[in-house]
């Protein structure tokens, strides 16, 4: 069709194409003209066009290196030699320098991580938005009176009911005077309010596990510990009800605590624990029904050689592939064939690794105070 002959497409089918674009391209298409930037650029259209693809976005990890730096790893998945090859990039935000010291949770597409002075920034890795989350006036210094070092858990959800992203932040005393284990806190911050409050809570948190809160069906899970028993359980937080409850583990989990981590698998809450591994087997446990105890159900990989004390059930990258940390090395596993895999990556990963997926989720309400 000659170019003085082309007729504009209809404004519904128009928007209609922008929906399909993949993430990577919408900032391209913002170019085009005030009015597609205006309208690629609304939240309605950003938070539908997440809804419509968040489900076939793959899983990418992010991670701080050893040099402080943040970086992304996407799967070649091409397979040799029982390898799989790993892509990093490094994150660089305007204003913002190399001095992370881990990454702290996942949600929609954001990413909570902390650096070296203990400040909390909320980011996008693929936009490269940021919002710097304000110091709440109650929260424990890094270290206190008497010498007392605190410790602090965290945790990011969505709240779909006040359609707000929490920060959650677990901290207490590391002491081994048991008469400060009352001296434990819970935090929230609401990114839509721009605000932290203090919640109540019935736990004195596991001096075992520093990992961040797991997000599953709504609600943070952490290990803790039981005030009045001392027990270890593990402990949901709703982030609507804003409450805490319990959920029932696969075993007892008092006299083992100190070697299991929680993580997200398929998107079910699991468990590794100490106590179901032996010489050349890793065990976890998946709760496949969320909430149901009998739903709970065991998973072995073959591991010669194993050092049950270097770890970790970190994240599931498939339906198939399970990712660990295994004396300090990513590991991936196909659970269907029981095939160990090592991920190559260049970098050297420090403190925790989380997924996310592309999004344009903005990390602040407040469009002033991003990137």
């Amino acid at each position: 069709m000659a170019m003085s002959k082309a007729k504009t497409l209809p404004e519904e089918i128009i928007i209609d194409i922008l929906y399909l674009l993949p993430v990577k391209s919408i900032g391209l298409w913002r170019c085009v003209s005030k009015q597609w930037n205006n309208f690629l650029s609304d939240p309605q259209f950003i938070k539908s066009h997440f809804n419509l693809h968040a489900h076939k976005q793959e899983e990418k990890l992010i991670l701080v290196n050893w040099f402080r730096q943040l970086h992304t790893i996407i799967f070649d998945h091409y397979e040799i030699y029982n390898e799989i090859d790993g892509i990093s990039r490094k994150l660089n935000f305007d204003q913002l320098s190399d001095n992370w010291v881990t990454v702290a949770g996942s949600c929609n597409g954001l990413v909570l991580v902390l650096d070296r002075e203990n400040i909390i920034f909320l980011i996008n890795p693929t936009t490269l938005k940021y919002h710097k989350v304000p110091v709440f006036d109650l929260s424990l210094p890094l270290r206190g009176s008497n010498n007392r070092r605190s410790c602090n858990m965290y945790g990011l959800g969505y709240d779909v009911v006040s359609d707000d992203y929490k920060v959650v932040n677990l901290s207490y005393y590391d002491t081994e005077n048991y008469e400060y284990w009352a001296d434990s806190f819970v935090d929230m911050y609401s990114v839509r309010k721009g605000v932290w409050k203090r919640l109540e809570t019935p736990y004195d948190h596991s001096l075992t596990d520093l990992a961040s809160g797991v997000l599953i069906n709504g609600a943070l899970h952490w290990l803790a510990c039981r005030k009045t028993e001392y027990s270890t359980l593990i402990a949901a937080f709703d982030l609507t009800d804003e409450k805490f409850l319990e959920l029932p583990g696969p075993l007892d989990l008092s006299n083992n605590c100190f070697m299991c981590n929680l993580a997200a698998i398929r998107g079910c809450l699991s468990i590794c624990t100490s106590i179901s591994r032996d010489n050349d087997t890793i065990s976890f446990w998946m709760m496949k029904e969320y909430g149901v105890k009998e739903s709970w159900t065991k998973f072995k990989i073959t591991e010669p050689n194993v050092d049950r004390s270097l770890s970790t059930l970190l994240c599931s990258i498939t339906d198939d592939d399970v990712l660990f940390d295994i004396d300090e090395e990513l590991v991936v596993y196909d659970m269907k064939e029981n095939q160990r895999m090592d991920l190559m990556v260049d970098v050297k990963h420090m403190g925790e690794v989380q997924t996310f997926i592309d999004s344009l989720i903005s990390p602040s309400f407040v469009q002033e105070t991003e990137g």
